[in-house]
This record gives C-alpha cells, sequence and structure tokens, in this order.
C-alpha cells in the first residue's frame, strides 16, 4: 500500500469535490474518508455510487508512504487512523484554500486563495491535460457551488469562476448541483436557526462587535454551519461564532466578513481549522458552555482592535486663529462649552493649544488685547488620525495632557478628551447594561449623556443630520430634543431609525427653516403642529412643537396646545417612551429622565403615567401587550389593573375602527404575534375585538405555522420581503375557518383601507378554493398552474395552511418551479411555421410544464425544441385537418 487521500472530518462538499479531483490527478492512490460525513455529502455518494471507490477510515489497516490531504491543513482535523500513520518517512502533501500554514509534520502546502479547494484541484487538473467525467466534474462543481454560496461569499475568487466555467465544459450537470446542495430551510432547520437566535448575544473585543450563540441538541439535527452563515447575513454582525452541542461533542462554527476578526485564527487555539471568513472546530466531551469561555479567551488573542484615534476624536475640531485677541479667544472656548482649543495661523496650520485657565490668568494679568499667539502654549504634543489609541492614553493618562489635538499634514482635523477616551474605555460595559439581546439589566444604568450611543448606533449621516438639526435650533434660540420610541431602543439596545424631534417652540416654523438650510422638503400639519422633513438621501425626520393634549372624552382625538418639555413627555403612554436627548451642541446627548424611564427598563416594566390612561386612549392597551411581549417586559401591577377595567368597561367600542386596525397591524408585524395574542385572549382583548371568534388551539398552531413560513419567506426572498404584506398573511390565519358574514363584520368595524379589504378577501376566497385542488394534486404541472401567478401572501399562507406534503410542494412552486425558463421561444414557434397569436403563450406553457414534471431536461434546448415541434405539429393537423 502507497498512496492515500483522505479529507477532514465532518467533510463537506467541496472536501468531497477535491477528493474526487485527487483521486484523478493520483489514480493509483487509496481513497479513505473519515466517518463523519455532511449529509449532502453521504446522500451523493449512496445516490452515485460509481462516483468513487473509498475506504472508511475504520476499515483502513493498511500501511502509507504517502498521504494527499484535501481541504484541511490542520492535523487535528484528519482521521485518527491516519493521523498515527505520520512516522518519519510518510510523504504528506496538503491541498487546501484555507490558510497559507500547516501544523502537518514535514507536509508539503499546495495552497491558493480560492473560494474553495475543488477549485484548486480542477485547475490542476486543467494545466495536466486530465479531463474528469461528467459524473466526476458534476460532483467537483457542488463542491465549488458550495463552499462559495453560490460565489456569493466574499472569500469567492477569479480562480473560482475559471474552475466553475472548465467544469461546465467537460460536462458538469448544474441539474446535478441543484440537487444535493442545501435545499430550502426544513421545519428543523427553521427551528435550529430560532433557537440560535434567541440565544445571542453581542460582545466587544478590541472595537469589534461579535455575535455569540449556542444550541444544544439530544440527537444530530443536521448540518448547522449554513444556518450560521445564514444568520451572520440576516444580523448583519461582522462576526458570528456558535457553538452546538450535540450527545457531548460541541461544535464550534465561526464566520466573519471583517479582516479584523480572523475566523479561522480564533478557531486555530481550540484545534480547530479554516479561513479568514469561516472556520470550524470540535470539542469531544465539551460542554458548548465551556467552549464559548474558551472561544472568548481565544477572540481577545487573536482579534485585531478596530478603532484608533480617528475613531474616537471630536471632529472637525473648533480652533482659534493666533491673530485674535485673548479676550476673544475667552468668548470663543465659553461660546462653544469647551475648555480648550488648538490654535492655527491664517492657512490652518496647528501652532499651538490655548485653554481658559491659560486665557482666564492672561486677562488677569492685563494682557486681554493681546494676540492669542503671544500666550499659547507651544509645547503641546500631538498624535495623527492613525495612531493607536495608546498613545493618546499616554499623554492624557501619564503626561496629563487635558486634551489631545489629532494633527493631519499639519493641520488639526480633530481633538481626544478625557471624555472621549472614557467613553471608549467603558462602552463595553454599557453596552452590557443597555444590550437587547441581555437577559436582564442588572444595576441602574450610570449614564446621563448618550452622545457615544448615538454614535454608536446610528449611521454617520445620520447622526451628522441631527448635529446640524441641533445647531439650527440653538441658533433659533430653540431646544430641540430626540424623543420616544427611539430613545427607548437607544436605550434597549435595540436598532431603530425612526427620528422623532420635539422643539419648544413652534415646530413648523423651525421646520421650514431647516428645510431651506439643509435642502430638505417639509410637509407640514398645523393643526397637531407637526411637521416631515424628507432629506435628498432619502432620510426622513418627523419634528413636533412640545404639547400637551387634551381629550374631551373618551377614546377621542386630542385638542393640542404647546407646553414646556415635560408636560409634552408627561402626555406619553408609557414612561419607557418618556425619555428624551437633547441636541443642542451645548448640551448634545442629553439624556433626560422626569418619570423613571430608565428605571422601568432596568426593572423590566410597562407602566402608564396616570390612571385615565388607558381611558383616554385604548388602543394603548393594544400598545402595552404588544411591548411587553417584544422587549419581555412584565405590566405594573397598577397598569394591569387599569387595563383589565378598561377592558371590562368595553371602551374600545369608543375608538375609531381604523385607530385599532393600525395598532392591530404593528402586532402583526412583530416577531412573534401569537405571542401578543395569547396576552391579548389573556386579558379579554381579543374577545372584544373579536365577538364570536374561534381562537382555539388549531388556530394557534396555525399562527405559529404561519410565523415559520414567514421566517422561511424571509430568508430565501430577501428581495421580495419588502414589499409583501406578511400582516394580511396573519390576518388570513386570524379569520380562516370563520363564517364569511362574520368575517366581513370584522372588516367593518376595523375599517380598513378599502385597497387591502378587497385584497384580504380575495386571498381568503382563493386559499379557500385552491386548498383542495392542492390536496388532490400528483404532478408538479398541476400545482405550478395553480399557483405561478399566486401573490407572495397566498404562498406564503398555503405553505402553512395545508398538510406537509402540499406545504413542501407549495415552497417549492416559490423557490423553484416557477422560475423555470424554457430554453425555447415565440421566434422559435413562428420559425416551425405558426403565425403569432393566443396560442404561443400556451405552447410554452405547455414546454414549461414538461420541464417542471422532469419530462423535459431543463438544460437541454435541443429536446425541448423537439417537443415543441411535436406541439406545433398537433396544431397544425388540427387547424388543417
Amino acid at each position: 500500500m502507497g498512496t492515500v487521500i483522505t479529507t477532514h472530518r465532518g467533510m463537506d462538499l467541496d472536501a468531497l469535490g477535491a477528493v474526487v479531483g485527487l483521486k484523478r490527478l493520483y489514480p493509483e492512490a487509496t481513497v479513505v474518508l473519515p466517518s463523519a460525513k455532511g449529509e449532502e455529502v453521504s446522500k451523493l455518494l449512496e445516490e452515485n455510487p460509481e462516483l468513487l471507490e473509498f475506504v472508511n477510515e475504520e476499515d483502513f489497516k493498511e500501511e502509507v508512504t504517502r498521504l494527499i490531504v484535501a481541504d484541511t491543513d490542520s492535523l487535528s482535523r484528519i482521521p485518527e487512523t491516519l493521523k498515527k500513520r505520520l512516522l518519519e518517512g510518510v510523504e504528506v502533501k496538503v491541498y487546501d484554500h484555507h490558510s497559507g500554514s500547516t501544523d502537518i509534520p514535514g507536509a508539503e502546502l499546495n495552497f491558493k486563495e480560492a473560494g474553495s479547494t475543488t477549485s484548486i484541484v480542477a485547475l490542476l487538473l486543467k494545466g495536466k491535460g486530465l479531463t474528469p467525467s461528467p459524473l466526476e466534474a458534476s460532483a467537483m462543481l457542488a463542491g465549488i457551488y458550495s463552499d462559495t454560496g453560490s460565489f456569493r461569499y466574499p472569500s469567492t475568487s477569479p480562480l473560482d469562476f475559471l474552475a466553475a466555467a472548465y467544469l461546465m465544459s467537460v460536462g458538469a450537470n448544474i441539474s446535478f448541483v441543484k440537487k444535493y446542495l442545501p435545499a430550502e430551510l426544513s421545519e428543523t432547520e427553521i427551528d435550529v436557526l430560532k433557537v440560535l437566535k434567541d440565544n445571542l448575544r453581542v460582545v466587544e473585543v478590541e472595537g469589534n462587535r461579535i455575535g455569540i450563540t449556542f444550541a444544544r441538541f439530544d440527537r444530530h439535527v443536521g448540518e448547522v454551519a449554513h444556518l450560521v452563515s445564514r444568520l451572520l447575513e440576516a444580523l448583519r454582525l461582522p462576526a458570528l461564532f456558535a457553538a452546538v452541542e450535540v450527545g457531548g461533542t460541541t461544535f464550534l462554527i465561526g464566520r466573519s466578513r471583517t479582516p479584523k476578526v480572523d475566523a479561522a485564527a480564533a478557531l486555530a487555539e481550540l484545534g480547530g481549522g479554516g479561513h479568514h471568513e469561516a472556520a470550524s472546530a470540535t470539542l469531544k466531551g465539551v460542554t458548548a458552555f465551556e467552549a464559548l469561555e474558551r472561544l472568548e479567551e481565544a477572540l481577545r488573542h487573536s482579534v485585531e482592535p478596530l478603532k484608533v484615534v480617528k475613531d474616537i476624536m471630536t471632529s472637525p475640531p473648533i480652533t482659534v486663529s493666533a491673530d485674535v485677541t485673548v479676550e476673544e479667544a475667552r468668548k470663543l472656548l465659553m461660546k462653544n462649552s469647551i475648555n480648550a482649543a488648538p490654535v492655527v495661523d491664517s492657512a490652518g496650520t496647528f501652532l499651538g493649544v490655548v485653554t481658559r485657565a491659560l486665557l482666564d490668568k492672561a486677562i488677569y494679568m492685563g494682557l486681554g488685547g493681546e494676540p492669542v499667539s503671544s500666550v499659547m502654549d507651544r509645547e503641546y504634543e500631538t498624535v495623527e488620525p492613525e495612531a493607536p489609541l495608546s498613545a493618546v492614553e499616554e499623554l492624557l493618562v501619564l503626561k496629563g495632557q487635558s486634551f489631545v489635538p489629532v494633527v493631519k499634514e499639519g493641520r488639526p482635523v480633530g481633538v481626544v478628551t478625557r471624555t472621549d477616551l472614557l467613553n471608549n474605555l467603558y462602552r463595553e460595559e454599557l453596552h452590557r447594561l443597555s444590550t437587547f439581546y441581555s437577559k436582564r439589566l442588572s444595576s441602574e444604568p450610570k449614564f446621563r449623556n448618550v452622545k457615544h450611543l448615538l454614535k454608536k448606533a446610528l449611521p454617520r449621516e445620520l447622526y451628522s443630520l441631527i448635529e446640524r438639526i441641533g445647531e439650527v435650533a440653538q441658533e433659533l434660540g430653540l431646544n430641540a430634543y430626540l424623543v420616544g420610541g427611539f430613545v427607548r431602543d437607544l436605550v434597549i439596545g435595540r436598532k431603530n431609525f425612526d427620528i422623532d424631534i420635539v422643539v419648544e417652540g413652534d415646530a413648523v416654523t423651525f421646520a421650514k427653516e431647516v428645510a431651506k438650510r439643509l435642502r430638505a422638503k417639509v410637509h407640514t400639519f398645523e393643526r397637531f403642529k407637526t411637521a416631515t422633513l424628507v432629506f435628498p438621501e432619502g432620510l426622513r425626520i418627523d419634528l413636533a412643537s412640545a404639547r400637551t393634549e387634551l381629550y374631551r372624552s373618551p377614546g377621542a382625538l386630542p385638542e393640542v396646545d404647546t407646553a414646556p418639555l415635560k408636560k409634552d413627555l408627561m402626555r406619553r403612554d408609557f414612561t419607557i417612551n418618556t425619555l428624551a436627548v437633547k441636541i443642542n451642541p451645548s448640551e448634545f446627548g442629553r439624556l433626560i429622565d422626569f418619570f423613571g424611564g430608565l428605571r422601568d427598563i432596568k426593572e423590566r416594566k410597562i407602566r402608564v403615567l396616570h390612571s385615565l390612561s388607558f381611558v383616554e386612549d385604548p388602543t394603548r392597551i393594544l400598545r402595552a401587550l404588544r411591548f411587553a411581549t417584544r422587549y419581555r417586559f412584565e405590566l405594573g401591577r397598577h397598569t394591569e389593573r387599569l387595563l383589565k377595567m378598561a377592558v371590562e368597561r368595553k371602551l374600545f367600542k369608543t375608538v375609531e375602527g381604523q385607530r385599532i386596525y393600525h395598532e392591530l397591524k404593528q402586532i402583526l408585524l412583530e416577531e412573534n404575534p401569537l405571542r401578543v395574542f395569547l396576552k391579548l385572549d389573556r386579558y379579554g382583548v381579543l374577545a372584544e375585538l373579536f365577538p364570536g371568534l374561534r381562537w382555539n388551539r388549531e388556530k394557534k398552531d396555525l399562527f405559529e405555522r404561519v410565523r415559520k413560513s414567514v421566517i422561511w419567506h424571509k430568508l430565501n426572498f430577501p428581495k421580495l420581503s419588502p414589499d409583501t404584506d406578511y400582516h394580511l398573511v396573519y390576518l388570513l390565519a386570524l379569520f380562516w375557518g370563520e363564517p364569511e358574514n362574520r368575517i366581513k363584520e370584522y372588516l367593518a368595524a376595523l375599517t380598513l383601507p378599502e385597497k387591502e379589504e378587497r385584497e384580504l378577501l380575495s386571498l381568503l376566497k382563493r386559499a379557500r378554493e385552491l386548498l383542495p385542488h392542492l390536496e388532490s394534486a400528483d404532478r408538479n404541472s398541476t400545482y405550478l398552474s395553480l399557483l405561478e401567478s399566486a401573490p407572495e401572501e397566498l404562498l406564503i399562507f398555503l405553505s402553512a395552511v395545508s398538510p406537509p406534503e402540499v406545504s413542501e410542494k407549495v415552497r417549492e412552486v416559490a423557490t423553484r418551479l416557477r422560475y423555470i425558463k424554457p430554453l425555447v421561444s415565440g421566434n422559435d414557434i413562428k420559425a416551425l411555421g405558426l403565425k403569432p397569436g393566443p396560442v404561443f403563450s400556451e405552447l410554452l406553457r405547455r414546454v414549461k410544464y414538461a420541464v417542471a414534471d422532469g419530462e423535459l431536461p431543463p438544460d437541454s434546448r435541443e429536446e425541448q425544441l423537439a417537443y415543441l415541434k411535436e406541439l406545433v405539429d398537433a396544431v397544425k393537423e388540427r387547424n388543417n385537418p
């Protein structure tokens, strides 16, 4: 026995593709495969036994003189039985795309930067004139598709495209590839994904936000790595690591989208391997929690710092011209509420620094009329924007400078103060206190200025816009504040770009001035003293005058009058929504909390501000239960008592149906509406809104199936999601099985917009009509003919309400069948002798259905054209008997 080809444990399609290619390169070699194989690999080998002759590792007993290793550079990942044979004298060759080094003793590394190892091997075969068979080429192409995410992953390189093109040219079959690539998510995978999402927390390592999650299962749940990749894409985090524990073994999976976090380097410390963007490690006899502890330690060693001086500096800096007087310089510092500033010459070049203490002393000594250049400190040390934070730490902490000018090419571009440094140093602690993923906020929030949180949470353009609006307010002598849900979510740590600004003054006049200065469009609403600014980039900001509201009767719309900020906040629904942040430059970022909103966030409570809150506006009941569910808060005891009283007094009858529907729609757009509906049922709200509605176990189960279908749709069709009315799908579930006359009564009471009501009734009717036909269908073409024109909302609902086997077919229509495109066209029909007419679309449809049923190959124009000719001939014969 001489040469052996092998690969890593848990081998994936890329590893298989590389092994197939290497077997062609080393035809005399014996292939030894690890026992642990990915589900797709096992399926491909089982269904194509002629592809590869191999021996499982436990059955291999022979000697080895040369070992060929595919798709791993790590000694710990190759089969144990081969690892033991790596004695002196064994020649080792490694073919890999993960990194440029290997820990296998004496190995010769064949490495290229590519999205897959199969690409490297395929191009080696091409260079040596060794042509794989069509089956081998198809298996290799599947490996490239798998490891490049169908050429979507950032690691994809030009080599991958070249290799794929070569394999296609020698007979690789795309249909074969599609068959073995992971399909749309199964219900089990959706459940696993949900567990990973629910257990997610975000940590900061060297300034990098890294997602860490875990899952524990008693049995094997299939391949999880692609779910981690999907979760990373959905969350848009820079990096994500997951620990999945199955039967005493923990699998660590790392994915990264940033050069600062090297997944392979992090997991290498735990015996794993991979490449920069994707890596894994296997830890036997280690729990998920122990694995995560080791992982966090490894991350601290391997992650590069995210931030340098320019990332925390205040920019642009306020500067003092060298030729102004000491008195003028002092006024400038006082006006801007700063204690020091760089001094520059007429060309903007940095000359030195003045401080308020230095200027006060100069004025005391009678030098108020002298130029600043005569008293400034010329010995101040500066740093460059790209310098490490340790450079400013040394100047501020060890050398005692009050601030550090940041200078580039001789000009000051920013300053770093002790406050900037402290905010950066303690950001991780503040994040721990405020993060949305924390299970508990364990102590009173210790911040009263949230400028750093604003910088962190907002896109730079939006942050700058808010700063400029604050500057305009200050110039006009007004106070301006961020208020409402944005501030609440800022403190909790939840992303929210819905910006509301309140001004103590005339918001309409203020909005017009802001629009003029910042080149925005403005829409005003004089009655409510509000306005909306629309900026060229598409950003929208709502402005309102600080105001009071007087309710003349329960459920009525309020009468509005201007008031100070505190009275404006007093009219809000719950204490957690009463927080405000001042945006005037003099106090930018100051957090204002009149009513204990921070305390209630800490205690995870929903509390109303006064006892008539639900009487004034009963729709607040729906909001209270929605917020309690979303944030996993509880109702305060007094608030719960008031809510029950309002429901008992049937106060919803005092509210316009349209306002109730608006709140109901917000509930249906939540991540899990069922949880909210369970609370609505518990407090008797559901019975008040929908008298006679059957809210039984069957309907609750349908809601849960709809939730999973919605998740499936969002993951598989991200481009369609923004235009899909997911709330209508839940309404379909809510009204499913209800008598038609009762449904119309519900809709009349809610006064839905006419278009939505028509659409909902149409979807209900179509679902009722289609379901029995779908349940009796036995061909793909039948499903396709029934569903190819169905709107997304109907497809989602039918996939939830149908039996499992029908649901699977509905999803197949949505993901594959409706996108089939025949390789023939109307021009072919004309060439076959028919004149254009309605029959053209029918003939092309029949070709499409034949492809869907597997009667015609999707990639053979020749066979499709032959079938089309048969159809055309039949039409001709019918027309000319």
